[in-house]
């Protein structure tokens, strides 16, 4: 692995985190939540695997880390660019809070039910840990637990009523049992960034550095060890989890040869170069496929011929083994190809433009986001960003699918709850601080505050009845 690339990488990283230490309310904002994620994720994979190669070509470690780097410079530079005017437009529209909260409620009970008829499957309805069948879409409709949790938030809130704290808590139910009993790491992130970025666009509230600090060690330590708190949960019960060393199963993590995902991306990158066999996107349509067409309704057979590519799935396309010369690796069940493996075998070194399409899309949602009576932006910011981070843990195809699923049934609270709050507020297209100003998100020119009076105002609720 070329030493150069893994100082590039450090260096993008180191940068990213200075400038979100330096003004914290940054690592709300995509490139720094991005830069996280890799250090998180990636950084301790690079050390693992320059260390122990495995049945990694040698060849492919230095592709590997240069798309690596590509994709992460991609989040930082694709965020200079202008927002969509569009997004902007769209994302800008009013809704009465107390009709929303309506939309919220529903979600509570529909992910309820749904979660109450996955729990009486067994485990050969399910298809074991591999969910197939009717399992897929009884999930399907159990996620909307997390639009309902931030609805049902946001309005506790702003409200601060039994009712919407009642719900806020019902919300919450099958986010905290999936995060403590499964050991899920999404739906942890999706859980802990709805409370931050809820508390934020509501109260300004910023988490302190070193709470931020804390965070990130934190999950770099838990990830490596998530295999091992999931067994033994389900073998000791929570209690067990005391246990588990994280500080010394990362050790060995960094000083054995471990389970990789960027192993996997290394030899899918290599395997795609000598193959030539790239995708040229035609895996963004088959996972949309794949994720919103049911065979159980449609048909097996008419589900596959939608497709470009009918083993679609986890691996984003790619077989679980993979021939080297006269060798073959075989991909361990569970684990990914990552969004550097996945964008690659679509365009090759051209797929980190993937991510300065994400950077462009959350930049649009963040500037609209911070704009009062834009609830639709704020709630789309919240619900996208673990799928943004997905884009870098599992592959760049499930992030379409996890925007469009959030358009659908927002877009559809946002129909049921449109209509102008009693003080209304004369949006305007936004003006765009400077770069260099050390704030991020935009202010609307008709409502700067006058000398006097506005500024000793509290901050006002971003949604008034």
């Amino acid at each position: 692995m070329s030493l150069l690339q893994i100082w590039i990488f450090v260096f993008l990283t180191g940068f990213l985190l200075a400038r979100g230490f330096a003004v914290p309310r940054r690592f709300f904002e995509f490139p720094y939540f991005m830069a996280a994620t890799f250090v998180v994720f990636i950084f301790p994979q690079v050390i693992s695997l320059s260390r122990f190669p495995g049945a990694t070509p040698l060849e492919s470690l230095t592709p590997v880390m240069i798309m690596t780097n590509l994709c992460l410079a991609s989040c930082y530079l694709g965020y200079q660019l202008r927002p969509s005017r569009w997004i902007v437009r769209h994302g800008s529209t009013p809704v009465k809070l107390e009709r929303l909260f309506h939309v919220g409620v529903v979600f509570v009970f529909v992910s309820l039910f749904f979660s109450y008829l996955i729990s009486r499957m067994t485990a050969e309805e399910t298809g074991g840990t591999m969910w197939t069948g009717r399992v897929t879409i009884y999930h399907f409709f159990s996620q909307l637990a997390f639009p309902a949790f931030a609805i049902c938030l946001y309005t506790a809130l702003t409200k601060r009523n039994f009712l919407a704290w009642m719900f806020t808590f019902l919300a919450a139910l099958g986010p905290v049992i999936a995060i403590v009993l499964s050991g899920r790491r999404e739906s942890a992130a999706l859980f802990v960034l709805t409370i931050g970025l809820t508390l934020f666009f509501q109260r300004r509230f910023v988490p302190p550095r070193a709470l931020i600090a804390i965070g990130i060690v934190f999950a770099m330590l838990a990830i490596p060890a998530t295999a091992k708190y999931r067994s033994t949960v389900s073998q000791e019960g929570v209690g067990g989890v005391r246990q588990i060393d994280l500080v010394g199963n990362f050790q060995r993590f960094l000083n054995e040869e471990s389970i990789l995902e960027l192993r996997n991306a290394a030899v899918l990158i290599y395997a795609t170069r000598m193959r030539g066999n790239y995708d040229y996107g035609t895996g963004y349509w088959d996972q949309l496929v794949f994720r919103f067409v049911p065979a159980q309704l449609f048909g097996k057979e008419f589900k596959d011929k939608l497709m470009f590519n009918n083993t679609t799935g986890d691996a984003g396309g790619e077989e679980d083994e993979t021939e080297i010369g006269i060798r073959s690796f075989r991909r361990n069940i569970g684990s990914t190809v990552t969004g550097m493996g996945d964008s690659f075998k679509q365009f090759g070194y051209f797929g980190c433009l993937f991510f300065v399409l994400l950077a462009v899309i959350f930049r649009s949602l963040w500037e609209t986001a911070m704009q009062p009576n834009t609830f639709f932006a704020k709630l789309l910011y919240i619900q996208t960003s673990t799928s943004a981070m997905r884009a870098v843990t599992h592959q760049t195809v499930d992030f379409f699918p996890g925007l469009f699923y959030n358009l659908i049934f927002l877009g559809m609270a946002v129909i049921y709850a449109y209509g102008s709050p009693t003080r209304k507020a004369n949006f305007k297209a936004p003006i765009v601080l400077p770069i260099g100003s050390g704030v991020r998100g935009t202010r609307n020119a008709a409502s700067s505050p006058s000398p006097k009076g506005d500024q000793k105002k509290p901050l006002e609720n971003l949604f008034e009845e």
